[in-house]
């Protein structure tokens, strides 16, 4: 009898630890696909006039969900809390323009890369004498909180490196004169120098790479994210959005 009760036990222990160890995926499929970004960074992201979130990441997130069946929140926070989040489960991946970069792959996940082009260096169009990495030392250079350029800033020996919570800001202080210069992805450069005609690109950087990141422990979501931007790239939908944000 005592070895009937063993076994059942054991098969209640099984299933409890099934339901505990539910994938990553399973979870979306149940309960929706938790998105964090950081709506600072047009054409990645960014707010509408009625404050609604949008961007090249959130199509694709879209895209990606509606390849995988999976219903989609997005939400905003600060850039720096993003990974934060991630890792304590409140988001279940981050779209937010993210460099992939081997720090970060230390604490989590990345996708297939879904974007690649360099980082730039922009200025007011009446700055001169920077033309490359090393003419920012000396200079303020503006860049966001917890970002890969703050990173690159930070390495050049005497340079002055103001870091903002909102890239957004950093952008106005280069235009407003409280910062020599911004660096940028490329992408975002362009949308800002649409924004404010007195800047200009002067250099341009290394290249990067850019994906989506999840926890370590989501390798099926993951995969599953992989396929689907897989397909998004081989049925032209890809092209779609780069055209429609970054053309």
């Amino acid at each position: 009898m005592r070895k009937w009760f063993a076994v059942l036990a054991l098969v209640g222990l099984l299933g409890a630890s099934s339901t505990l160890a539910q994938s990553c995926l399973a979870s979306a499929k149940a309960n929706g696909l938790t998105v964090g970004t950081s709506p600072d960074y047009p054409p990645f992201e960014s707010l509408d006039k009625d404050n609604k979130i949008i961007g090249f990441d959130v199509d694709l997130i879209n895209a990606i969900a509606g390849e995988l069946g999976l219903k989609v929140s997005v939400i905003g926070q600060s850039f720096d809390g993003l990974i934060p989040a991630l890792l304590s489960k409140k988001i279940d991946v981050i779209a937010a323009g993210l460099t992939i970069t081997e720090e970060r792959k230390k604490s989590v996940d990345f996708t297939r890369p879904y974007i690649s082009g360099p980082n730039v260096i922009i200025t007011r169009k009446e700055t001169s004498g920077i033309s490359k990495l090393e003419d920012l030392a000396g200079k303020k250079v503006a860049v966001q909180i917890g970002s890969a350029q703050e990173k690159i800033a930070s390495g050049v020996k005497g340079a002055q490196v103001k870091s903002y919570n909102l890239y957004t800001d950093a952008a106005l202080a280069v235009n407003t004169r409280q910062a020599d210069a911004l660096i940028v992805h490329r992408f975002v450069g362009r949308a800002f120098l649409k924004q404010y005609p007195d800047l200009k690109i002067v250099a341009e950087l290394n290249q990067v790479d850019t994906g989506l990141a999840l926890r370590k422990d989501c390798g099926d979501l993951r995969q599953a994210i992989d396929a689907a931007i897989e397909k998004l790239e081989q049925n032209g939908k890809m092209d779609e959005l780069a055209t429609k944000w970054f053309k």
